[in-house]
């Protein structure tokens, strides 16, 4: 016997290929198809929809893209820089606002940069103590972090139910989107650490990671400051959003997140590239000293008894 169908036709219930190709234009997919490739390109490993797991509910969350680059510092052995960006990817129907200000000194901001592995302290002999990544590296004198106005607030726009006007707002997809970018990061940093075993090697190799959590607008984006009572709203490529947030080690933590159009995309990877090179220089310029950093940091965490689960507390500045 068969089964009593509803009386709408069938072909009622059916999306049609105009209304598919509506609908997927106005989602994220085809700005995450466009974007793969060019990262790729300017990257090498790309991975689409990487799952993590959210530290507050324990479950699995993706975001859009990851992609891994790698950077090479010497010839005579296996050590590297590797630049990772972790990505998502928004087509959004209104335009972003980023409120933009001059409060934090910008060489501050420097510390803001995420990283893991070994070595991201080294040892200043003469102070007898460690230095951390940015001052060894002098990165306030190159990297974007530390260049340019910040944002520490933005707004999104949608009409009144009753159409009468437009509010200004934070929407609950993008408020997601940065609270998704933030722990990827966390996550990324601290499966790093925990992946660490010490070897029976004579030396080890350098081998950093270093994380840019990005957002990339399909178009629509801007920035909003105050001139005299003023609002200034200027069209921008690319806007530097800082946000505060508890990491896995349940302190305050202050992340950089890249927020650029998708038309910037090549010249944002360029920027990338360029600061590597010259994070690149330094670590060959000050060889000696960095694998003094990483005997000094593997002799003292030697002295610990057992195998810890992380060596973060060990590596971490």
């Amino acid at each position: 016997m068969g089964l009593n169908m509803p009386n709408k036709n069938k072909d009622d219930m059916l999306i049609s290929l105009r209304e598919i190709r509506e609908t997927i234009k106005r989602s994220g997919y085809l700005l995450e198809q466009r974007v793969e490739p060019i990262i790729g390109q300017g990257f090498g490993y790309v991975e689409t929809n990487p799952i993590f797991k959210d530290p507050d509910t324990g479950k699995s969350r993706e975001i859009d893209i990851s992609a891994l680059s790698a950077s090479r510092l010497y010839n005579d052995d296996m050590s590297f820089i590797f630049p990772m960006l972790l990505c998502e990817c928004e087509n959004n129907s209104q335009p972003t606002v980023f409120f933009t200000g001059e409060s934090v000194i910008p060489y501050l901001r420097r510390d803001d940069l995420k990283l893991s592995g070994l070595p991201i302290k080294f040892w200043n002999n003469r102070a007898k103590e460690y230095m951390g990544f940015a001052d060894f590296t002098g990165m306030e004198n190159f990297h974007h972090y530390c260049m340019g106005k910040i944002a520490t607030q933005y707004c999104s726009f949608q009409l009144k139910k009753d159409k009468s006007c437009w509010i200004a707002l934070h929407s609950d997809e993008q408020h997601d989107t940065f609270d998704k970018l933030i722990k990827v990061v966390d996550y990324e940093v601290n499966k790093h650490f925990e992946s660490w075993y010490l070897s029976d090697k004579a030396e080890e190799p350098v081998n950093i990671q270093i994380y840019y959590p990005l957002v990339i607008l399909q178009s629509g984006l801007y920035t909003a400051h105050l001139n005299n009572n003023r609002l200034i709203l200027k069209k921008t490529n690319h806007v530097q959003f800082r946000q505060q947030f508890f990491s896995s080690q349940d302190k305050m933590e202050t992340y950089q997140i890249d927020i650029i159009v998708e038309s910037y995309l090549p010249s944002y990877l360029e920027t990338i590239a360029i600061e590597t090179e010259k994070m690149k220089q330094v670590f060959q310029r000050k060889k000696k000293m960095v694998f003094k950093s990483i005997q000094q940091i593997i002799e003292e965490t030697k002295k610990e008894e057992g195998s810890p689960k992380s060596y973060r507390k060990y590596f971490d500045f």
